[in-house]
């Protein structure tokens, strides 16, 4: 082979490459995925609680706000819950399967940026991956252990929430 035409062959090849990888990008049938690769899957509700440049660089600022407003003054609303934010966007796959955090393939809507940015997820270390409506209540004993805090909402005992003053406030 000419040593000369060794930088056109290597063009040319690189190009191939190129076009044949472009081609596999468009007709890639898995989940959606952003711009920078990941997983952005259909979400339930019509739009997000905020536009999506604002939610990707706050979401933690809207999180955090929200955990004080419920656990320090027993304010409660579904805008920036991390509950409701699972519940719209941890979608099932064309399988019915919904993906875990800490599955090895990263296709969980929040594992796969912050795997991405290399920031460490732990609000699943005490919250759930899933949305509310992936789990089935069975029937337990009423003397079964867990059948209290299983128990639907309207039918436990009231708690007892502090407000800011530091004082009882009865829940009805």
């Amino acid at each position: 082979m000419n040593i000369r035409r060794l930088p056109r062959l290597l063009l040319t090849a690189t190009l191939l490459l190129w076009s044949i990888g472009s081609y596999a990008a468009g007709n890639y049938s898995g989940p959606d995925r952003d711009e920078n690769g990941n997983i952005v899957p259909t979400p339930k509700g019509e739009k997000c609680v905020e536009p999506t440049d604002v939610i990707r660089a706050n979401h933690m600022k809207f999180l955090l706000h929200q955990r004080d407003q419920t656990m320090h003054k027993g304010i409660r609303t579904k805008q920036h819950s991390l509950k409701e934010c699972i519940n719209c966007h941890a979608t099932p796959d064309e399988n019915g399967k919904i993906a875990r955090v800490f599955d090895e393939d990263s296709k969980h809507f929040c594992a796969s940026c912050h795997q991405a940015a290399s920031v460490k997820l732990d609000c699943f270390e005490c919250h759930t991956d899933r949305p509310e409506d992936a789990f089935s209540l069975q029937k337990l004993p009423a003397d079964h252990a867990m059948s209290e805090r299983l128990a639907p909402a309207a039918s436990r005992k009231p708690h007892v929430v502090l407000n800011s003053q530091g004082q009882q406030d009865e829940q009805k």
